[in-house]
């Protein structure tokens, strides 16, 4: 019987008064026994009392018997935790199993051997609770208890020894699983567990989760060299040559009293600091990470009275007009006037902020206050006046928000669009698709929606395509150069071009010197915002700056399309998004339509590429796009072209071109319309060749975007086979996939997350799913994480559908329970097997 279990309490539930004495006398050595002499007392105290290790139960009971409990026990899941062994007769057995028992006796032996027969299964339940399934050590909980009771003891000592606690994981452990498969991955957890477990000084080991493990060491007998090793001695034991880096981070106790999840925290906050350093292995909890911490606690101990009394205060930055040097709009930041320290900046408590989730109550504290504040302005004869406040990636996930802003404009009776959202170009990296979705959902209800930090992240040519935002606003790192650094100047001239022609203004951030504003101007720049015109103020000196400049109206230039513009002006923005994407673009070239005409002005390198072209090749022959495509798709590629023009939305199909020596491509086609050029429209158009898929299509397959997938009760395909789930919004691929796969499996689609989870839900044996991450409605990763809150779908194995570039989604999904990846494009032998493999594993 292991330490942390000895003296655990059993409930013994036997009507027989002389063998339930026999059974507490020879159980009373290991456990504490709570007699109950029918089911009814057994009851009335599980209503009490749940703190039971086991319930030794016989079946045949007067009245209330033995299997009227068991069904008590399933009223409750903590009470359906506790393990149940039952007692009876041999015809018992099977219902007993039936209504959950993990254990059955025959209550014919003599009562001092079923004792024992307890004393043996409580071992075997406690061990298999206790333990790791896959490693061996202890699991979270049970490490918890064993490290208490280690240090409660130690306590105790008349000379206590010095305890450390020590967190480590494996650094970038999804790519060691993505080189070397999951079951070497498995296999070197195993190894690193039982390696921790031999160390000097280890008392216990435990598995947080993953590759995160945490040891209660003696610091009198650790040696920290020993962890430097261990990855080394890993990679020799698995015979791999790999740079192996294990980080650990160290907390030596100095208060053994503290809950051992805060020492966890401590030793955790440690590691933390050398995660992805391979120069460093070990880091110790020191001073400076003690007073981070005691700030945060600081901050989060009184973040709920600083809101209640006033003490974080929304100031206001005003955003100026360059083509009237007057403000026009403002950006509302909070600061936090405490009482004793003064103003606190705000890098020192909006990041605790967000990690303990009070950002978002401050957050809409903020959003309250601007409305106030547009009410007051508006009565002060200014209604034209826009705030913009920032949203949090924490407010992205609340499926509310929208309607929380909509019922404070209403509540105000402020126009939607004079209050504008701003949103981290960073938050859209992290869930495209969620930002999407949210920036819709704004945008219907009146708000404009704003990107802050633009070029702080991975700035791409597609998020500009994709989101509907009025305003770009310039990473004050490209300001603070623009002006004295030419290549930064060729940037930012790109990007406020390139924002002009997809119709969105552009605010420049942290303006400070004439040179910035005077170049600003020069390029088109419609506002500025920054300490050359004013740092943030408090309103009523806001409404001072408002009142100075009331006799020079802001009459700003409107935002269109420069019908003068030189075509490889145009190019050259695009161009500049390409290196800045460092050469990840699609194929792109630029179009100008006269009529049906539609003739190639420019294009970039992977353009050349995908059409097996080059620039003599291109400008000597027909520049005619319409010439190259297949006869049926031409009036449909036209039909696109007319669609981005009325709707200004971006367009996608699928159209076939003729290349040399007879053959064809199938290329999926991005279209954006960018404006007029004198009589021409003007359109720049991305490519990707599903080709490369190894299948032909026929003509057949191009298929309407809006076209609906089968009906999901009929299976395409072998109607005799296993039956797979293809989730994807791509219809096109959809079809690719149904060809690889139709011989061997019976085929069911989906176009999105919720549409998959309701044919899972819908009774059909599906052996396994693909899953692409990024689409409408419901995106993989929330297919992910609903699938696996579900006990019936959980075992179900999915196989991702990944970019070839897109490691930090693959590293995502993986958490999120995806068994396993296929990196598009597809190779046909390479995906069935890996398909396969998942279906025959389980």
């Amino acid at each position: 019987m292991k330490e942390t279990q000895d003296k655990q309490k059993i409930l013994l539930v036997d009507g027989n008064s002389e063998r339930r004495q026999q059974m507490v006398e020879g159980l009373q050595n290991a456990f504490h026994v709570t007699p109950a002499l029918d089911g009814e007392m057994a009851v009335d105290i599980l209503r009490g009392r749940q703190d039971f290790a086991a319930i030794l139960l016989q079946c045949r009971l007067f009245d209330f018997s033995g299997f009227d409990v068991m069904n008590y026990l399933h009223t409750s899941r903590t009470l359906l935790a506790i393990p149940t062994i039952a007692m009876g007769a041999p015809e018992d057995e099977l219902k007993a199993l039936s209504l959950g028992a993990v254990a059955f006796i025959e209550q014919s032996k003599e009562p001092y051997m079923i004792s024992y027969q307890v004393k043996n299964l409580m071992n075997l339940i406690w061990y298999d609770r206790d333990s790791d399934a896959l490693t061996g050590v202890l699991q979270w909980e049970p490490f918890l208890k064993k490290a208490r009771d280690l240090l409660d003891k130690a306590e105790q000592d008349k000379r206590p020894q010095q305890w450390s606690m020590a967190f480590l994981n494996v650094d970038r452990f999804k790519v060691f699983n993505d080189l070397f498969g999951r079951a070497t991955g498995d296999q070197l957890l195993r190894n690193l567990a039982a390696r921790l477990t031999q160390l000097k000084g280890v008392a216990c080991v435990g598995r947080v989760g993953g590759d995160r493990f945490v040891m209660l060491c003696r610091m009198e007998g650790l040696e920290l060299n020993r962890f430097r090793q261990v990855g080394p001695e890993l990679m020799r034991r698995l015979h791999l040559k790999y740079g192996l880096h294990i980080c650990c981070g160290i907390y030596e106790i100095d208060d053994l009293t503290l809950p051992v999840g805060e020492i966890c925290d401590r030793a955790q906050i440690a590691q933390e600091t050398i995660s992805g350093r391979s120069d460093q292995s070990v880091a110790l909890y020191d001073e400076e990470l003690r007073r981070n911490l005691r700030w945060e606690q600081e901050v989060s101990s009184q973040m709920y009275e600083a809101l209640e009394q006033g003490q974080f205060q929304v100031y206001l930055q005003p955003i100026f007009s360059l083509s009237s040097n007057a403000p026009v709009s403002a950006e509302a930041l909070v600061r936090w006037i405490h009482p004793e320290r003064g103003l606190i900046p705000p890098n020192q408590f909006i990041p605790v902020l967000e990690r303990n989730g009070f950002i978002t109550r401050l957050d809409q504290y903020v959003w309250e206050t601007v409305f106030q504040y547009l009410v007051e302005f508006k009565a002060a004869g200014y209604p034209a006046l826009t705030i913009s406040a920032n949203m949090s990636r924490l407010d992205l996930y609340n499926a509310d928000v929208c309607g929380l802003l909509t019922n404070m404009a209403k509540k105000y009776a402020i126009d939607p669009a004079s209050f504008h959202i701003e949103v981290t170009e960073s938050a859209y990296m992290d869930d495209s698709q969620q930002m999407l979705d949210m920036t819709k959902q704004l945008n219907t209800a009146g708000f404009a929606v704003l990107i802050d930090d633009f070029g702080s992240g991975y700035s791409s040519l597609n998020m500009l395509m994709n989101m509907t935002v009025s305003t770009l606003k310039l990473d004050m790192g490209f300001v603070r150069s623009v002006g004295s650094n030419e290549r930064t100047n060729c940037v930012v001239n790109s990007i406020v071009r390139m924002a002009k022609w997809l119709e969105m203004g552009v605010v420049a951030e942290g303006a400070e010197t004439q040179t910035q504003i005077d170049y600003l101007r020069s390029i088109g720049c419609d506002r500025v915002q920054g300490y050359y015109f004013s740092r943030p103020v408090p309103k009523d000196e806001f409404m001072h700056l408002l009142a100075r400049y009331r006799g020079n109206p802001a009459r700003e230039k409107p935002r269109v399309f420069d019908k003068t513009a030189d075509t490889r002006a145009v190019w050259s923005a695009v161009m500049a998004y390409d290196r800045m994407m460092q050469g990840r673009m699609d194929a792109a070239a630029l179009f100008e339509q006269f009529g049906d005409t539609v003739e190639v002005m420019s294009v970039n390198d992977a353009y050349y590429k995908l059409m097996e072209s080059s620039p003599e090749i291109l400008f000597r022959s027909s520049q005619l796009i319409t010439a190259w495509l297949e006869e049926k798709d031409r009036p449909r590629f036209l039909m696109a072209l007319k669609a981005a023009v009325e709707t200004g939305e971006r367009q996608e199909l699928v159209v076939r071109r003729y290349m040399e020596a007879d053959r064809m491509k199938n290329l999926m086609v991005s279209i954006c319309y960018m404006g007029r050029k004198d009589n021409r429209k003007l359109f720049l158009t991305l490519f990707r060749d599903i080709s490369l898929l190894k299948l032909t299509l026929s003509a057949e397959a191009v298929l309407p975007a809006d076209a609906a997938p089968p009906n999901p009760q009929q299976p395409s395909g072998c109607q005799s086979c296993r039956k797979m789930l293809i989730v994807e919004d791509n219809q096109v691929n959809r079809l690719v996939l149904k060809k690889m796969l139709s011989q061997e499996y019976g085929i069911l689609e989906a176009p999105n997350g919720k549409a998959g989870l309701d044919i899972l839900h819908s009774g059909e044996n599906i052996q396994a799913v693909l899953l692409d991450i990024f689409m409408p409605i419901m995106d993989g990763y929330e297919f992910l994480r609903k699938k696996a809150q579900d006990p019936a779908l959980r075992d179900i194995p999915v196989l991702v559908l990944s970019q070839s570039d897109n490691r930090e989604s693959e590293e995502k999904a993986r958490q999120l329970g995806a068994s396993g990846f296929v990196r598009k494009p597809y190779d046909p032998e390479d995906l069935k097997r890996a398909l396969n493999s998942l279906v025959n594993d389980n």
